[in-house]
């Protein structure tokens, strides 16, 4: 189990989160300066913020699960406290994110099925206060666990001293329980609107190649309209598809532990449990952290935005 903690999270994931910082830090100058009054970049910049934030705490998470911490002689107990100020946040920012997906895959859906109409519902305000919305939502299913469980001083009769550790309160585990459940459900239905929207996306976008091909004067205006569209709907595409490859270990981690109650951090099984998921906090860094390469690669608007923005990281022969 050390093992695993100490080369996924100390190493691996600590290397990726410090280049995802870099790269949101970067996804968000780049969105701002494209302009935020349209409703997809307001969306992508809202989820920079929480990937941002994510590998910010998981970064703090990997500190805190260094095995060679148990060796020093400190007065925080750090694989204690990690949970409230690393590994909750970061699970919050991983939902967050999952949800904002599924919404921009949902809106993308929308806006090749009906254009005109979304154009009209679908305004930067409205997608504003969705975005706000599921922070908060999402906020909601974590406050609990902070009512049940808090930081305290208590004393450590293994080392014979008092330390910096976790403290909880009896009467308040009914409700962090349920609210852990609910957590999953979320985290589970935003997972599953993603590969249905996602899904939808690649149909429809292997329809319209099928129609593109059938070239007439006004479809071949209609198809320089429709090419516009077509590239933010294959960005989509691949954020999303990542996005579903990165969280299926995470989602089937949460169905085990709901079949078996050995499979969780308390159980017989809490080893393995901890190396298992070592895995999934790995790839929710990788997914929180490539979204400047997806970008990049997808997107010629980007990828100009970002030359502008950096001049100096890009040659003159490059830029031609």
């Amino acid at each position: 189990m050390n093992v695993f903690i100490l080369i996924n999270h100390v190493m691996l994931s600590s290397l990726i989160c410090l280049f995802g910082i870099v790269g949101n830090i970067i996804n968000m100058c780049v969105f701002v300066k494209q302009g935020l009054a349209r409703a997809s970049n307001t969306s992508f910049f809202a989820m920079a913020v929480s990937d941002t934030l994510e590998i910010v705490f998981q970064l703090w998470h990997n500190v805190c699960l260094n095995p060679y911490l148990v060796l020093t002689d400190s007065s925080i107990a750090f694989n204690e406290i990690m949970y409230l100020t690393g590994g909750y946040p970061s699970l919050y920012f991983t939902r967050t994110t999952g949800c904002i997906v599924a919404y921009i895959t949902a809106e993308r859906c929308l806006s090749v099925t009906f254009p005109l109409r979304v154009k009209q519902a679908v305004t930067t305000g409205r997608t504003a206060a969705i975005l706000v919305f599921i922070y908060v939502i999402n906020f909601e299913t974590i406050v609990p666990i902070y009512l049940w469980a808090y930081l305290s001083w208590k004393f450590f009769p293994q080392q014979n001293r008092t330390r910096l550790g976790i403290s909880f309160r009896d009467d308040r585990l009914g409700t962090a329980l349920e609210n852990s459940y609910f957590q999953s459900c979320l985290a589970m239905i935003s997972f599953v609107l993603v590969v249905v929207f996602t899904s939808v996306l690649v149909f429809t976008l292997k329809k319209n190649s099928r129609w593109r091909r059938k070239s007439t004067t006004q479809a071949s205006r209609m198809a320089t309209i429709s090419s516009r569209e077509r590239t933010t709907v294959i960005m989509v595409i691949v954020v999303a598809a990542v996005l579903i490859v990165c969280y299926t270990p995470a989602i089937s981690f949460v169905i085990a532990a709901a079949v078996d109650i050995n499979f969780s951090i308390t159980g017989g099984q809490n080893r393995v449990f901890q190396a298992a998921w070592s895995f999934a906090f790995l790839l929710h860094s990788v997914n929180a952290s490539i979204t400047i390469l997806l970008y990049y690669k997808t997107s010629s608007k980007y990828r100009q935005t970002l030359r502008e923005f950096l001049p100096r990281c890009f040659s003159p022969r490059r830029e031609t």
